[in-house]
């Protein structure tokens, strides 16, 4: 009788021991399939978004690319860009229109970090291209200039701005080589903002 009470406990205290272990183990797995299906839940939460902010931001980044493609034409041809803008003729490529800093500030959020330093830098050479394609400009605009000499009539005739007495600006040709060095900085640094563009 003692050994039969002997067994039928250990029985009871393994049969416990064996549904504790059953009990723990569920919980494990259970722990670890939610983690597992968290992980793999996480990758398309995020893409769809991104996906979104991607296409959302279509035709800035075809804007962008489109830009950095003309700016690019333009520094290959450097000698037909400065005589076009020296001739004034419409002839060889022509400095692109700028891209509005509103552009960048959309395409900052899916970008990388160094994305809006670089557009900064775009936007100050560009802008200085601008300007001294402006000054090319005006030193070809035509004005009256009248002299007098004494003991003889005045006479006035038309000439460039540029090569009027006292107008104190450049030629119109280092006007146009100086706006192509800026235009290539533009060139590099768009080139830099599109790199990190997503």
């Amino acid at each position: 009788r003692e050994y039969i009470k002997m067994l039928s406990r250990l029985l009871a205290v393994l049969a416990v021991v064996g549904s504790s272990a059953a009990l723990v183990r569920p919980v494990h797995s259970r722990r670890h399939i939610c983690r597992t299906a968290m992980a793999s839940f996480a990758v398309p939460v995020l893409s769809p978004a991104a996906a979104w902010a991607a296409s959302s931001n279509a035709k800035e980044i075809a804007l962008v690319r489109d830009t950095v493609t003309k700016l690019k034409d333009c520094v290959a041809n450097k000698d037909a860009f400065v005589k076009a803008q020296i001739s004034a003729d419409g002839s060889g490529p022509q400095m692109p229109p700028a891209i509005p800093f509103t552009v960048f500030q959309k395409l900052e959020a899916t970008s990388d970090p160094d994305f809006m330093e670089a557009a900064i830098d775009y936007a100050e050479a560009n802008r200085n291209a601008k300007d001294l394609l402006k000054l090319l400009k005006l030193t070809k605009q035509k004005v009256l200039v009248s002299t007098k000499e004494p003991g003889k009539p005045r006479v006035t005739q038309e000439v460039e701005y540029g090569s009027a007495p006292g107008a104190g600006l450049s030629t119109a040709e280092e006007y146009a080589n100086r706006a192509m060095q800026e235009l290539l900085g533009a060139s590099l640094a768009l080139e830099a903002a599109a790199n990190a563009m997503k």
